[in-house]
C-alpha cells in the first residue's frame, strides 16, 4: 500500500537555507508535487535547499529524476541541494543506481544547516 507524499517547506534565514520534509513515497504519481516545491523555490530565488528525506518509504525512477534535476538546477542558479536523514531505502537506492556521488547527505537536518552556515554562500562538499 502507498503511502500519500506530504511535503513541509520551512525557510532558514540564519543559514538562508530551506528545508523541505518530504514523508511517503516518491513515485510516477506523487513527483510532480515535489518537482513543483523545488522549482518554486528556484523561482523565488532560494536554490539552497535541504531536503530532510527520513520519512520517504520509497522512491522510483521517477522520483530519482525529481531528484537529481532539482540538484542540477539548484546549482545551475548558485546554490545546491542536500539529503539530511535518508531513510536505508533511499539509501540503498542511490547506491544501487550509481547515484550517491551527486548527492552530499548529511544525518539529519541540523548537520546541513551546521555545515550550510559553516561554508557561507559557497557549495557544499
Amino acid at each position: 500500500m502507498s503511502r500519500e507524499l506530504s511535503i513541509d517547506v520551512d525557510h532558514h534565514g540564519r543559514t538562508d537555507c530551506t528545508v523541505i520534509t518530504v514523508a511517503g513515497d516518491i513515485d510516477r504519481n506523487s513527483s510532480e508535487l515535489l518537482r513543483e516545491t523545488i522549482e518554486q523555490l528556484i523561482s523565488d530565488y532560494r536554490p539552497r535547499i535541504v531536503i530532510d528525506a527520513e520519512g520517504i518509504t520509497f522512491c522510483d525512477s521517477t522520483g530519482l529524476r525529481v531528484l537529481l534535476s532539482g540538484a542540477k538546477a539548484t546549482s545551475e542558479a548558485g546554490g545546491w541541494l542536500r539529503l539530511a536523514g535518508i531513510s536505508d531505502v533511499l539509501k540503498r537506492l542511490l547506491q544501487m543506481t550509481g547515484l550517491s556521488a551527486w548527492f552530499p547527505v548529511d544525518p539529519d537536518v541540523a548537520a546541513s544547516l551546521s555545515h550550510a552556515s559553516r561554508r557561507g554562500l559557497q557549495s557544499p562538499g
